[in-house]
């Protein structure tokens, strides 16, 4: 285990569980300093030596390790993680044949094709400082477009995991942060009509419609889902 991450799990400033529904755009985020999640990854950059420009992570399993020493800190069992984690990642079992994941797929692609200087642009200059004025609408469909198919492939398959029970909290969880990314995505993407591909544009619009009707009937409860400390405030701890 790793005590680092335990000290700063019991710190009463942390909200429980802020990291687990969040868009991972720390940059843009009022809570960082409360946040385990974002906290940590900075303990790990650090005592790794990871400069700015370097990714945290240099495998998929130094990432995995990562993972479960936040969630022991957290007192989360991992079980649901070491699963997949022992198996290859086309032979971890994790999967759904919803139609609406590839169609999340479809628009990360779509992005890509329709926007692809934007998108390396973007991805090269994230270590930059946040900008005053928030993020543009060409920085919000390019941090979103990998995220929503993500997003939705989690929350689909949280749905038919857990499709005996009454409710899902991860299924919930997920698809609220994924609607919150396409509204998000939508309302970008309107302010950049006539600086995108006509015909790309209204397919990514069209996509992303489709994206958000499916989710909203698939899980009814995800627009009512509340994120402490991002949908409400969270207490000011101590």
């Amino acid at each position: 285990m790793n005590h680092e991450f335990v000290a700063i799990a019991r710190d009463p400033r942390i909200i429980p569980g802020v990291h687990r529904y969040c868009d991972e755009w720390c940059r843009y985020c009022p809570v960082t300093q409360r946040c385990l999640g974002f906290r940590a990854t900075e303990a790990y950059r650090k005592a790794e030596g990871r400069t700015p420009l370097e990714p945290t992570f240099t495998s998929l399993d130094e990432a995995a390790r990562f993972t479960r020493e936040l969630w022991a800190a957290e007192g989360v069992r991992t079980d649901e993680l070491d699963a997949p984690m022992s198996h290859p990642p086309a032979d971890s079992g994790i999967g759904t044949a919803d139609a609406l994941a590839e169609r999340a797929w479809e628009y990360a692609e779509g992005v890509t094709r329709a926007m692809f200087p934007v998108v390396v642009r973007f991805l090269s200059s994230e270590a930059a400082e946040p900008a005053s004025g928030g993020p543009t609408p060409e920085e919000t469909v390019a941090w979103h477009h990998l995220r929503i198919y993500m997003k939705v492939f989690r929350a689909l398959v949280a749905r038919e995991t857990h499709r005996d029970s009454a409710d899902s909290q991860d299924a919930r969880g997920a698809a609220k942060l994924a609607l919150v990314s396409i509204d998000r995505s939508l309302e970008a993407l309107e302010r950049l009509r006539g600086s995108v591909d006509v015909e790309a544009h209204a397919q990514l619009c069209a996509i992303l419609g489709e994206l958000r009707d499916g989710l909203e009937a698939r899980v009814p409860g995800a627009r009512a889902f509340i994120r402490i400390g991002i949908d409400e405030p969270a207490g000011a701890g101590g």
